[in-house]
């Protein structure tokens, strides 16, 4: 087999996984309860729900590359979503958000923030971050999260709408922030 001709096919099945979740996730979108955009509650009896949700999300990118022997590197894009402060908040809790639903389990933090890695790859340095957009891309269709205040006296706040994993509400002049270690 020709080796110039396998970057291209294996792009080419990235691409093609990438249209067939596409199309499974709009099959799915049809179903509100399924649906990253629907807004239904896991809601417990005893929590009560206060106004307003939880409000100024930004979400950036940021990339670390680090530098390998035989001209490869191995590089991270991580994902960070940031909100503001919610008055009397104790904690904050995250929900996971798929094309399947919203997970039943949720993750508690003090934090305003909450940053997870949403790709990465080790290749040859001339190849720079081989797949980065479409793995992002397929994060985008596929994965979110939202976040609520926990007050005091079993209060939570509303959810804040659903931000995608891979998207950005901010970013610097050439969309991410890059730290390379030699």
């Amino acid at each position: 087999m020709n080796l110039k001709i396998v970057p291209v096919v294996q792009l080419k099945c990235l691409q093609l996984i990438l249209l067939l979740t596409l199309i499974f996730g709009l099959i799915l979108s049809f179903d509100d309860s399924s649906s990253i955009a629907a807004q239904t509650d896991i809601s417990s009896n005893q929590l009560q729900v206060v106004q307003p949700p939880v409000t100024g999300l930004v979400t950036t990118l940021s990339d670390e590359v680090e530098e390998l022997p035989a001209d490869l590197i191995r590089w991270s894009t991580y994902w960070q979503m940031c909100w503001e402060a919610y008055p009397d908040a104790k904690e904050y809790e995250l929900q996971t958000v798929l094309v399947e639903g919203k997970s039943p389990k949720l993750k508690r933090q003090s934090d305003r923030c909450f940053r997870l890695q949403a790709a990465s790859n080790e290749n040859q340095k001339s190849q720079g971050l081989l797949n980065r957009e479409l793995i992002l891309l397929m994060h985008k269709i596929q994965l979110g999260y939202r976040v609520r205040a926990v007050l005091d006296n079993n209060r939570v706040s509303e959810w804040s709408s659903v931000m995608a994993v891979g998207a950005t509400t901010a970013t610097e002049s050439n969309g991410t922030q890059i730290s390379v270690t030699p």
